[in-house]
């Protein structure tokens, strides 16, 4: 008997995987979240929203635990395209142009909220409250400044709370020493105006409460009330809190902001040799049984200060830095430096001062004159 032949299996021939070509957007929703999930600032969240339809969707719809959103620098600057601004984004420590809404266009930044809301005021003394990344504008009754002052007078616009909701108060200080107010939501025109008499240096809602510090370092406490025609009104005399003086004396570069739901005052030296380097001291308002008192910070933790003219906030910067920013810092926009006139004309932050015996450092971002801090929403 011959030997049987084995039947040979027939082999279909496989295409390798590694020639198979990758397409981007097939990426298993699982992994996409992960890679998500991983990515810092919504500038890179931006970029990967941008990738595909479905990586826009993963970003949507997913949660993320990157890092709390950083402030970015909006640069004024009339000599270019008005359409478009430069800004400045920390998380990549560059600029970038960036398209305005019509809204803003040809307007100046006084004010900001958080989200990429910003109040802008034009030359005809109209304002406008807009979203700088979606365009949208809130509707408001009283945009008419012209009874205010000049253009100029009206230095800073501060918000109450979100100007999405119909309960947000926004405060300005005209020509030093009238404070004046609306309510978005108010059906009425126009702004309420009442003179004080007192030179304020500025003004921030803290706890839901307006207070304002004059040029001699005076806190000043405001009820706000309501009007027959629902407009926000001034109630009652503006109260003085009694502060007991602070040593260093007084001087004229004072801001106050919020830091852990208290007020704190940041103070800028004005000495001869801080005008070339400016040295920033930090104050919180503490309570005692029988006055208040500003006592000395000499750290803001895992905080960051974003100062500056039109806006002013204690950010979180996490422990190990964040962006290439650093814990317990002061980052100023500041026309009074020499800095800002720096020969290599690039835009960076530069060190003011780095003392050992404080823990708070300060730097000023060179040639930002006029620049606004905005905070982004959190994409």
């Amino acid at each position: 008997m011959g030997r049987r032949r084995r039947r040979t299996p027939s082999i279909k021939p496989i295409t390798p995987w590694i020639t198979m070509p990758v397409r981007w957007s097939d990426l298993p929703d699982d992994l996409l979240q992960l890679v998500y999930s991983k990515v810092a600032g919504p500038l890179n969240r931006v970029r990967f929203a941008a990738v595909c339809r479905s990586w826009r969707a993963c970003a949507i719809t997913s949660p993320h635990a990157s890092p709390p959103v950083l402030p970015w620098l909006i640069f004024i600057d009339t000599r270019e395209d008005v359409n478009k601004t430069k800004v400045y984004c920390p998380e990549d420590g560059r600029v970038f142009r960036m398209s305005l809404p019509s809204q803003a266009v040809g307007k100046r930044f006084v004010g900001a909220h958080d989200g990429g809301w910003v109040a802008v005021l034009g030359h005809d003394m109209q304002l406008a409250v807009v979203n700088l990344f979606s365009g949208v504008e809130m509707p408001l009754l009283a945009k008419n400044m012209c009874y205010l002052g000049g253009w100029y007078n009206i230095r800073k616009i501060v918000f109450s709370e979100s100007p999405t909701s119909s309960d947000c108060i926004l405060a300005t200080v005209t020509s030093g020493n009238n404070v004046a107010l609306c309510r978005i939501g108010c059906p009425n025109r126009g702004w309420t105006e009442k003179q004080l008499g007192l030179y304020l240096v500025d003004i921030v809602f803290c706890n839901e409460q307006l207070y304002g510090l004059t040029i001699s370092e005076e806190l000043i406490k405001f009820e706000i009330g309501v009007d027959k025609d629902g407009r926000a009104v001034l109630s009652s005399k503006p109260h003085a809190m009694s502060i007991r003086a602070r040593p260093g004396g007084i001087t004229q570069l004072n801001n106050i902001i919020e830091l852990h739901g208290k007020l704190v005052m940041v103070v800028r030296s004005l000495s001869d040799e801080a005008f070339l380097e400016p040295f920033f001291k930090v104050f919180e308002l503490v309570d005692e049984s029988d006055a208040y008192k500003w006592e000395e910070v000499t750290s803001l933790g895992d905080y960051a200060i974003f100062l500056g003219k039109a806006w002013s906030k204690a950010v979180c910067v996490s422990s190990v830095g964040h962006g290439g920013l650093r814990r317990s810092c002061i980052y100023s926009t500041d026309d009074m430096v020499c800095s800002t006139w720096l020969e290599d004309n690039r835009r960076h932050l530069h060190p003011t001062s780095d003392d050992a015996m404080w823990k708070i450092r300060s730097y000023v971002v060179a040639r930002a004159p006029g620049g606004m801090w905005v905070l982004p929403p959190d994409f």
